[in-house]
């Protein structure tokens, strides 16, 4: 519970494919635990987090980054839904400005345009890994 009466989980793990489902069915019980939400934040939210934390788990792997640890911060209360990803992975530059949908046959590089569409607000700094911070005002 967070001192706005909203609730809160935190969870810690390899960044690997099975955490992704971890950090999902947190998600999803958050959501029950708020009760009042609409189905669109559900669902813009859940995509948001879903590609932006298969993005860490994947890029992870890509570039051979063994052992990285990623930390899952998910809140939803009174005003938003908000996630908070920390990994100690290999710092890269990422260019969210430029992140756009790719050409309609690509298969690859929607995830980062779909998040910015679903999202109030998506970020990534780099600091001993990345941070991304992930914001859905409640509508």
């Amino acid at each position: 519970m967070t001192a706005d009466g909203g609730s809160r989980v935190t969870l810690t793990g390899a960044a690997e494919l099975d955490f992704v489902d971890r950090v999902l069915a947190a998600l999803d019980e958050l959501f029950e635990a708020a009760g009042d939400l609409t189905e669109e934040d559900r669902t813009f939210f859940s995509l948001a987090v879903s590609e932006i934390i298969t993005n860490i788990v994947t890029h992870s792997t890509c570039v051979g980054d063994a052992g990285v640890t990623v930390t899952a911060d998910l809140t939803v209360d009174d005003g938003a839904l908000s996630a908070r990803f920390q990994d100690d992975a290999v710092p890269v530059t990422i260019d969210l400005r430029g992140a756009a949908l790719p050409e309609e046959l690509a298969e690859s590089g929607r995830g980062l345009a779909i998040a910015k569409m679903a999202l109030d607000q998506l970020s990534h700094e780099v600091n001993n890994g990345h941070i991304w911070t992930l914001v859905r005002r409640r509508r």
